[in-house]
């Protein structure tokens, strides 16, 4: 019987199957079935399916909705806005019919018009009418200190200075030939604030040009073009640009000159300049606006009392030329959204190089047809952005001084090398100075065209564009480094806390308050790192992950962790006023049936009839618990109001204010329920510090990367911030609530740290008081096994590095911990015992909070 195989049941088998029949390689267990053979060859046994099932086809895939979304977005973004030549007409602004027109028409018909302008050709030209001169040009309103001659100056001229210009002073005046300022004659002097301007010293009434030769002065114009913007008040200029090289001819012609053997025009002294500045007007406390009638002031003259003390800025783009031999830039801008015609640039130049510049201007408009062309997609031409403040076009004349002696272009290309590529010998090279450190530094003149003011440009200091990447990544190294540190002690925090004893203490408010602060500045750095689009995005952006990990990962996991255990507080707060209750007590069914209406009138009725009050902020908290989904309603709408003023400037610093005060709720949570110790004395000081650094560099920090000025008002923040550790520690040193009245203080508490009276000197109330210290074996730390120094004199030297709290020397008494039941241990030992369990660890009996 052993060496008979026990037949195979199995349908299809054949009794005994040889194991010459077996395929190598397949397992056969006892409970399997045995492959199928036929004349000794292994088939596949088949399960009978029924007809229907095989009759019916197999249904195709349904595609699921985020593949149709895909779909959707793609065509939609393939075909908006991207319309082939004359694929149509539109219905302009006034409501007339026209032919549509995207952005590469656009750029195809001003540069046809330009070339036929340029060569004479009339069916490029078509109506196109080239803009009249300025009546007054920038360059002819320079100051003598700001004039440059090239012949006298042989090492040239700073040729390029792209970077940012910050804190320029400007100094405005009227030349609006019917609007003047009053004096105190009875006839007004015409250009009288010219004499009031140190600036303008070289400018008398005789140099002024007579704007209105003609009577087609157009006061109308000039009024709608100057707008609300206080030109009067614009005292200040900021620009940022960018320099390059004349763009070359197109490929085709490149390739012509190339085979002929022939070299192209560079303009290897021009350089083409786009950037943009901003003007800041600033508050006055009365500014005059005198209506003027055949010469005199009007009685209706007209006094704005200011703005309020806010300041007001406007952006505008611009566009021009740099000359490299004298150093003169000419530039042309409207307000930030105006579409700009760089064909006016050439009416700013002399008519010695105005031919060169229209050669500069048509070989920049192919090249921006060039690059519309090639773009895959093809936008419509938009329409202007108006802007309501002013749409006044500025005229600019800017100077650089020349190189000093001894300072060379070829220095000055190794300096920036240096800075762009570090080879580790910046420190060793001697800086050469800057344009705005050379003489008067760097100056100008703005006109106001058409709108009768002019500003001189004086002042002010730049930062080259490859210093500012350099100091963009320090900064970035710092704020990594600032947010590491808030990470790893948050992580350090966590990992202390684990036990629901240690959580109890933490305030969840304090931590979300935190990793709210860490969504703000994640946002800020996400914005600037995408928005700059430069070498400093990626730096920017590191950081900003810092602080994604803390609001994101850390944070919420260490609320949601102190949520679950501190809800059964919520559930057995403390009791509310109670109010005596009448004959006519209501029965608990008649409770939960009008619970709600009692809780929106202020009042709870408990099960056993005793009505209360309910405070404000119970009452709200009663209201949005019988109601979950209007609570989620308010979230949203906070966050949504959070969102639209957090960002705004004059909201910035109040914002900060309640930001920094996450160490509040962990103030008030200690008083209210007598306990500290809740935080690690290196998180506390850490996290301040870690979170204090970025808003001190941005605040207080002069040459701070955001160009954000100077503000008091961050050392306020520190101040706060520095209450709140000190209020922590009084804590530590004083008692949880001894700032509180009794009316808002905890009761009493058990104290583990009381007077103990000495044995020698008083050995009957030492008895009778402790009777276990009389024993010479309880003065030892059941914990730690080390003996607990009772002097009260001396201060004892048993400390734990994993002190979970903030440190108590001063205060002698604390470093003992007696328990109620009469067993003594050193107080740090306890308290990281109590972390874990909250029973004495000799007699296991239940320990109140240390």
């Amino acid at each position: 019987m052993s060496g008979t195989p026990p037949p195979n049941d199995h349908p299809g088998s054949t009794g005994n199957t040889p194991a010459s029949s077996v395929p190598a390689g397949t397992n056969i267990s006892p409970r399997s079935p045995r492959p199928a053979t036929r004349n000794g060859i292994p088939t596949i046994s088949t399960i009978p399916i029924p007809p229907e099932i095989l009759a019916q086809q197999q249904q195709p895939p349904r595609p699921n909705i985020t593949s149709m979304l895909f779909l959707t977005a793609f065509f939609f973004f393939m075909s908006g806005n991207n319309h082939p030549i004359n694929s149509g007409i539109e219905i302009g602004p006034d409501g007339e019919l026209r032919t549509r027109m995207s952005e590469l028409d656009y750029a195809k018909q001003i540069r046809d018009e330009w070339k036929g302008n340029l060569y004479g050709n009339d069916t490029l030209k078509g109506n196109y009418t080239e803009p009249i001169l300025p009546t007054i040009l920038p360059s002819s309103w320079i100051p003598p200190e700001y004039t440059y001659e090239s012949s006298h100056h042989h090492n040239g001229f700073y040729n390029n200075i792209t970077g940012f210009f910050r804190s320029s002073n400007l100094h405005p005046i009227s030349i609006d030939p019917n609007s003047t300022l009053p004096s105190t004659s009875s006839k007004p002097t015409p250009h009288q604030d010219i004499q009031d301007e140190e600036y303008w010293h070289h400018l008398t009434r005789t140099h002024l040009p007579d704007l209105n030769p003609t009577g087609q002065w157009n006061s109308t114009l000039s009024k709608e073009l100057r707008g609300e913007w206080n030109w009067k008040q614009t005292k200040k200029w900021d620009m940022n640009l960018k320099e390059r090289n004349i763009s070359s001819i197109s490929p085709e012609l490149e390739e012509q000159y190339t085979k002929n053997g022939t070299e192209w025009e560079r303009y290897d002294d021009w350089n083409w300049v786009k950037g943009q500045l901003t003007l800041t007007s600033t508050p006055s406390s009365n500014i005059i606006h005198p209506a003027i009638t055949d010469g005199q002031i009007a009685s209706d003259t007209k006094v704005d009392e200011g703005n309020n003390g806010e300041k007001d800025s406007i952006t505008y783009d611009f566009f021009g030329l740099h000359y490299l031999p004298n150093g003169t830039y000419n530039l042309y801008g409207l307000p930030e959204g105006m579409r700009i015609d760089i064909r006016k640039l050439s009416n700013l130049w002399t008519t010695s190089v105005s031919a060169i510049t229209k050669e500069i201007i048509l070989r920049e408009l192919e090249k921006e047809v060039r690059n519309l062309d090639g773009n895959l997609m093809i936008g419509d031409l938009r329409e202007d952005d108006i802007s309501e403040m002013t749409t006044c076009p500025l005229l600019l004349h800017l100077t650089v001084p020349p190189l000093p002696p001894g300072v060379t272009k070829e220095d000055i290309d190794f300096y920036n090398s240096e800075i762009q590529n570090p080879t580790g010998i910046k420190s060793a090279i001697p800086r050469p100075p800057s344009y705005w450190q050379v003489g008067k530094g760097f100056g100008g003149v703005i006109i106001a065209d058409q709108c009768g003011w002019a500003m001189g440009i004086q002042g002010g200091e730049g930062v080259g564009i490859d210093e500012f990447w350099s100091r963009s990544i320090n900064y970035a190294a710092f704020a990594t480094i600032s947010q590491l540190v808030v990470l790893l002690l948050l992580v350090r925090q966590m990992e202390q806390t684990r036990t629901p004893s240690a959580l109890s203490k933490v305030s969840v408010y304090t931590i979300v308050i935190m990793s709210i602060t860490d969504s703000w500045i994640f946002s800020a750095h996400v914005v600037v790192g995408i928005m700059s689009d430069n070498k400093a995005s990626l730096p920017m952006l590191v950081p900003g992950f810092m602080c994604l990990c803390t609001a994101v990962v850390f944070g919420p996991r260490y609320a949601v962790l102190l949520h679950r255990i501190q809800a059964p507080e919520r559930g057995s707060s403390t009791p509310p006023t109670l109010i005596r209750p009448n004959a006519t007590t209501p029965t608990t069914a008649q409770n939960d049936t009008a619970s709600a209406a009692s809780t929106a009138s202020g009042v709870q009725v408990t099960e056993n009839g005793i009505v209360r009050t309910l405070s404000a902020i119970e009452s709200i908290k009663a209201f949005f618990r019988d109601y979950p989904a209007l609570r989620w309603v308010a979230i949203i709408g906070f966050l949504f109001c959070f969102l639209q003023f957090a960002f705004l400037p004059s909201v910035i610093p109040f914002f900060l204010f309640v930001l920094y005060s996450f160490w509040i709720p962990q103030i008030w949570r200690n008083a209210r329920r007598g306990t500290s110790r809740g935080m690690d004395a290196w998180f506390i000081l850490g996290t301040t510090a870690g979170r204090l650094a970025l808003p001190l560099y941005a605040f207080a920090y002069t040459d701070n990367v955001f160009f954000i000025e100077k503000s008091n008002w961050i050392w306020g923040i520190v101040w706060w911030q520095l209450a709140q550790i000190a209020l922590l520690y009084a804590q530590e040193r004083f008692g949880p609530s001894f700032f509180l009245p009794k009316s808002l203080a905890p009761p009493e508490s058990y104290n583990y740290h009381p007077i103990l009276p000495s044995p020698t000197s008083d050995p009957e109330a030492a008895a009778a008081t402790f009777p276990l210290l009389l024993s010479e074996g309880e003065k030892t730390c059941s914990i730690c096994m080390e003996e607990v120094d009772l002097s009260q004199s001396s201060y004892d030297n048993h400390h734990h590095s994993t002190s979970t709290g903030l440190s108590v020397v001063g205060n002698k008494r604390k470093n003992y911990a007696l328990a109620p039941c009469g067993h003594l241990f050193h107080t740090n030992c306890l308290n990281q015992w109590m972390a874990v369990k909250t029973i004495c660890p000799l007699c296991k009996r239940s320990l109140p909070p240390l």
